[in-house]
């Protein structure tokens, strides 16, 4: 009977939101609703501090000291973070500024853009990808035409002879480029840690010295990162730099870095090494920093060409440094013991490039099945008619929309803020977009079949070819964790006091007893959802979006709730409940894909963009499934582990690795 009580009024609720969408579409223009939705130039300077745009109206840019002519190399205003926006939702709190999708600062820019991605084009369909498998080696001839393009100086100035892009324009170069995966991956070795380095760390010395060459291509970045009993712990790598007795300004470089980018024919080595054995304090780990080492130093020595299932033509190599002397003046980037800090910054930077790189990848994948489902028949019928063959096309479409979205959203954050914090952002980002491009390809080889796994075949080659991309920088389920545990510790914080008293019910009786209302009152505030939240997301989009926004709001309001919950089970030892971790991980990545894709889709039918209601309603199937996954995995968490089959699923992974392999007896035994 109470739930009969409510149903008119959830009648109503949705009737109203139908009312108020037909009604703003019916009375406003196009123009009034943008300039509802999107905030004026001179409001973004004020409330999000993004960059001025001057160099439209002719004026420049007042430097004041170092740091703004540092950052006048972006075009970014000094001294701006971001919000840290997918840390702050574990907690239940949401910007909204985020919806407001960045694009790019001038028609320039965008005129640019266009001419350079023709030009990456004609460079990318002269490609023969058979002709570098075959050889496992890239012919000068493509490094040469690489040249000519500047693409080894992509994101250098133009003072060094760069084209002085921002991230947003060279996400969108390496998305062109990604026809070619194996040339793109040494580039983005190039240019995302090598370059990137020099240019937010770099003296102005490095700079001048350095990057000039770099841009004509002359002088090949990589980074060495990688040992082989460290793999992703980059705390406990062993390669040493030792500063010399007599001269503190000299360091000494032992240690062997494995499977390192291009290092067949980088020139410039950017090296991690461990300076110091302690921390100085336990606020701030300072034992690690970078150098730069150059191929040619007495002590280099760099191993033959290593084969790989696929990226056949990288260049992948071992490099061992035996005494190697460096001077700290002219080789250390950044400060001494800071490279635990740098390689967090570039990682955000690596992440969001390969990010789109997999959308180049998708969107080519799409092209491949689309021409074969049109081509193909079967069973006297189209493919493109058949049920089966619509599902996996929608399911590639839709992937490949979110992970672009995803992309240049954080790509956009990156270039609104001089000191950008996207540690979060740039991981989901990189694991939604790895994941799902592998299961794109998955379905666009069904779609051809038996002819998709012939060697040379490019649905096979890009299906080798994207596969170590989930493994670049970091494997994606250990940055599950991180991202996950990034979040529980930011909100450990604010409820340390109220999971301790939880979690002790004999002598804190009235916290247990007020958490089982608030409880309660949170199941109720769940089943009046999407009416009864505080963000009100809607306001912030286009009104056609409503239904989304509130999905949207609710999943933040779930979020908070299961990260409280997991903190209240697990305690200190959340850290080894990496189930409850990969969920929570899950939920976050849910939320960051809705938030890119309503801000996106908003944006685009505000301005009245070609095929706009074709991404409103790819939106709103995508929340709309989002939802479903979300509740799953919150009543996974609320569920005790034999419910969800967590205990017996380690119970059994236990019982295999004490039996060293499969343990079960095969069916054909017989005990007599």
């Amino acid at each position: 009977m109470q739930t009969m009580r409510f149903l008119p009024w959830i009648r109503r609720s949705y009737t109203n939101l139908h009312v108020n969408r037909f009604l703003s579409n019916s009375t406003k223009t196009n123009k009034e609703v943008t300039q509802q939705v999107r905030p004026t130039s001179e409001e973004s300077n004020i409330v999000r501090k993004d960059r001025p745009r001057l160099e439209e109206e002719g004026l420049e840019y007042e430097f004041k000291d170092e740091l703004d002519v540092l950052r006048h190399k972006e075009r970014l205003t000094v001294d701006s973070t971001n919000t840290q926006y997918m840390t702050i939702v574990f907690n239940g709190e949401y910007d909204r500024d985020i919806l407001t999708y960045p694009e790019l600062l001038t028609k320039s820019e965008s005129t640019q853009m266009n001419a350079l991605c023709e030009r990456l084009k004609t460079f990318t369909d002269s490609i023969d990808r058979n002709k570098i498998e075959r050889d496992n080696h890239v012919d000068k001839d493509i490094y040469k035409e690489m040249c000519k393009l500047k693409l080894h100086g992509l994101i250098i100035p133009e003072e060094f002879n760069g084209l002085s892009l921002n991230s947003q324009l060279s996400v969108r170069m390496f998305e062109e480029l990604a026809v070619s995966p194996t040339i793109t991956t040494q580039l983005l070795a190039h240019t995302e840690y090598g370059v990137r380095s020099l240019l937010v760390y770099g003296t102005d010395e490095q700079q001048r010295y350095y990057l000039p060459e770099m841009a004509k291509g002359n002088m090949i970045a990589t980074a060495c990162i990688t040992e082989a009993q460290s793999g992703s712990d980059i705390r406990s790598i062993e390669t040493t730099a030792t500063a010399s007795d007599t001269d503190p300004n000299t360091y000494t470089i032992n240690g062997k870095k494995m499977w390192v980018t291009n290092g067949l024919n980088a020139n410039v080595f950017l090296v991690y090494c461990k300076t110091k054995q302690r921390h100085t304090s336990d606020d701030y780990d300072d034992r690690f920093s970078f150098f730069l080492v150059h191929r040619d130093m007495p002590g280099v020595s760099i191993s033959p060409t290593i084969s790989t299932l696929g990226l056949r033509g990288l260049g992948l190599t071992h490099i061992e440094f035996k005494d190697v002397k460096v001077h700290a003046g002219n080789h250390l980037v950044g400060q001494l013991g800071e490279g635990l800090n740098i390689l967090r910054n570039l990682h955000g930077y690596v992440r969001t490039t390969l990010a789109g790189m997999c959308v180049g990848v998708g969107k080519r994948l799409i092209q491949l099945a689309s021409e074969r489902t049109i081509q193909r028949e079967s069973f006297g019928r189209k493919l493109m008619d058949q049920g089966l063959v619509q599902k996996r096309l929608f399911h590639m479409e839709i992937d490949t929309y979110t992970m672009e979205s995803m992309t240049y959203l954080t790509s956009g954050i990156l270039d609104s803020f001089s000191m950008p914090v996207i540690s979060i952002e740039s991981a989901l980002t990189k694991i939604f977009a790895t994941d799902r491009l592998y299961r794109l390809a998955n379905d666009c080889l069904e779609i051809f079949g038996v002819e998709g796994i012939e060697i040379g075949h490019p649905v096979e080659q890009y299906l080798r070819d994207i596969r170590p991309w989930s493994m670049f920088d970091v494997p994606n389920d250990v940055l599950r964790l991180l991202t996950s545990w990034e979040g529980v510790m930011s909100v450990s914080t604010v409820v340390h006091d109220f999971v301790r008293k939880i979690r002790n019910p004999i002598h804190f009786p009235g916290t247990k007893l007020r958490h089982l209302l608030t409880g309660w009152t949170a199941q109720a505030q769940a089943m009046r959802a999407p009416f009864s939240f505080k963000h009100d997301l809607w306001e912030k989009v286009h009104p056609t979006l409503g239904i989304p926004a509130k999905d949207l709001e609710y999943a933040v309001f779930v979020l908070r709730n299961v990260t409280k919950e997991t903190l209240r089970k697990s305690g200190r030892d959340i850290i080894d409940n990496q189930l409850y971790l990969r969920r929570l991980s899950e939920i976050v990545m849910e939320i960051y894909a809705m938030t890119a894709m309503i801000g996106r889709s908003s944006r685009a039918y505000s301005i009245g963009l070609k095929n706009c209601e074709h991404e409103t309603e790819m939106t709103f199937l995508y929340c709309k499934h989002a939802r479903t996954r979300i509740d799953k995995l919150a009543k996974e968490i609320h569920e005790h582990g034999y419910q969800t089959g967590d205990e017996h699923l380690q119970h059994l992974a236990k019982r295999m690795l004490i039996a060293k392999g499969y343990s079960i007896t095969t069916p054909l035994e017989r005990t007599y």
